[in-house]
């Protein structure tokens, strides 16, 4: 019985899945937090970013940029435009491709947002040092890369 609860405290102390998912959930809460005033999500915030830097793009393509299934970037999307800060358009050539764009309203939400989101990165980067920061974002591509 003593080995069976050794495994289990090794499990519950080591496993990856469950302390990334803790901290991953840690950090949204605070960023989370910060961008209340805004009425973004973090998640939200991130889609706008990945909008406005890819000009038009469809909803798959920002699913799979983010890694996110189609209920939640359709889901996010959907409270994006109803809220005015993006465009859908079927695609010319495609009618089964919707493509996303921002509008000026969802500029003015990032130019809002961004500096909340900046302050907040500092706060995470400076916390553990640049160095051990670009370690981390090192080392979790090499994770990502070893578990495909």
């Amino acid at each position: 019985m003593n080995n069976k609860y050794n495994e289990l405290d090794h499990i519950i102390q080591f496993c990856a899945c469950a302390n990334l998912r803790k901290a991953a959930r840690q950090i949204t809460q605070a960023y989370e937090k910060q961008m209340q005033s805004t009425g973004l999500k973090v998640t939200q915030y991130y889609m706008l970013v990945n909008i406005v830097r890819h000009k038009e793009i469809s909803v798959s393509e920002l699913g799979e940029m983010m890694l996110l299934d189609q209920t939640t970037i359709t889901r996010n999307v959907n409270l994006l435009k109803k809220s005015g800060y993006v465009n859908m358009t079927i695609d010319k050539n495609d009618s089964r491709t919707k493509s996303i764009s921002i509008t000026s309203s969802g500029l003015a939400k990032l130019e809002e947002a961004t500096p909340i989101w900046l302050q907040l990165q500092g706060k995470v980067e400076n916390g553990i040092g640049k160095k051990k920061y670009n370690d981390l974002l090192e080392t979790l591509s090499t994770l990502q890369k070893s578990i495909e």
